[in-house]
Formats: C-alpha cells, sequence, structure tokens
C-alpha cells in the first residue's frame, strides 16, 4: 500500500460552526485497487472530532492480529494478554501464545483463506469472516491492526501559509481494521481558520 500526500480537506470555523470548503481524495496506489479515504467532522461544544476513514482494502501482508480473548501469563500479578500473530511481508510469520514465540511461514489460498505452518504448532488454517471482520485462527477470534500511515493535520487564516498543528495526544501507531481514526481538538474563543488533514506513507 502506497499513500501520497494529496488528500485535502478543509474547513471552515467561525463561531465554532464547520463549513466544508471543497471535498478531495486521496488515490493512493495498492496492488489490487486505489483507495479513497473519507473525513467526517463533529463538533461537540468546545471539541472538535475528525474521523478519518482510511477505507484500506483488506489484506493478509505487513499486518498484525490480536485475539479478542485474553489469557494469563505465567509470572503472578501481570495482566492478561491476547495471542498475537504478525503477517510478514512475504511468506514469514510469527505467532505468540501468551510468553512463547513461534516462527514459520504462510501461504494465501483464497482471498480471506490462509494456510500456516508453525515450528512447535504444525499446520493451522485461518478464514476471515467479512461480516465480523475478524480472522478465525486455531478456534480463537483475531482483530486485524494495520499500520496508521503519517497524518498530519494543518491549519490557516488565509489558506495559503499553512501550520502543522500539535496534537496533545499522538496518534496510534496501529489502528484497528477497518475502524476510523479519530483526532480531538479542543477550540476556544471564537475563531476563523481553516483546517485540512494530509494522510502519507510513513
Amino acid at each position: 500500500m502506497k499513500l501520497n500526500n494529496i488528500i485535502t480537506k478543509s474547513i471552515c470555523f467561525f463561531c465554532f460552526l464547520p463549513a466544508i470548503l471543497k471535498p478531495v481524495h486521496l488515490f493512493a496506489q495498492s496492488e489490487l485497487q486505489e483507495i479513497d479515504p473519507e473525513i467526517n467532522i463533529t463538533l461537540d461544544g468546545k471539541k472538535l472530532s475528525i474521523h478519518i476513514s482510511l477505507n484500506e482494502p483488506f489484506r493478509w501482508k505487513n499486518t498484525r492480529y490480536e485475539s479478542l480473548k485474553k489469557f494469563p501469563q505465567p509470572w503472578i500479578g501481570l495482566p492478561d494478554i491476547p495471542n498475537e500473530i504478525w503477517f510478514k511481508s512475504r511468506a514469514d510469520m510469527e505467532m505468540r501464545i501468551t510468553d512463547m514465540m513461534f516462527i514459520g511461514e504462510y501461504e494465501v489460498l483464497e482471498e480471506f483463506k490462509v494456510a500456516s505452518m508453525l515450528f512447535g504448532v504444525g499446520e493451522v488454517m485461518g478464514v476471515f469472516n467479512t461480516k465480523n471482520n475478524l480472522l478465525k485462527f486455531d478456534n480463537l477470534d483475531y482483530a486485524p491492526f494495520y499500520p496508521t500511515p503519517r497524518i498530519v493535520l494543518e491549519e490557516s487564516i488565509d489558506m495559503k501559509k499553512w501550520n502543522k498543528v500539535n496534537l496533545s495526544d499522538d496518534l496510534p501507531k496501529e489502528y484497528r481494521w477497518p475502524e476510523e481514526i479519530k483526532i480531538d481538538l479542543h477550540i476556544s474563543g471564537v475563531r476563523h481558520n481553516f483546517f485540512r488533514v494530509k494522510i502519507q506513507d510513513r
């Protein structure tokens, strides 16, 4: 997946009333198709929320999966943790079960079906359910996580000079696919500013 910094969506604020000036789309090249992110804005009092749906297509490679069920660790006092699966860019994969790591290989049999061979575990089939967006792997449900691209929020008073907005909270390194990414801003006083969002590869 290759993301270009073409997406821009500008928002004008005056007395906290947002107005979308123009929609602009990001066309990013994947192996199969273009993607078209969407940006929605909500305003609750002085809290502005920007919701970014990347609309990335499903993929196996470069994806981490996390089990919904959590398991106790062998050390007393530590919290329960989920199992994890990493499908690498090629055919390599890793799996962590509590404190044990397993390595192996995987092969995509169908668009939503994968076969894996893990040393110490054996062969395991995985099937992705497009209705609940969960992977069934070794009788457990796993949620997919994609790397978060570089997202930059900028503001301007004239749409000519743009300044980066420093966010109070860092964006997560991953997001649960296909859920949206959310940016919250707190606005005080009457403002007449334009905001835009840029998305690009890290």
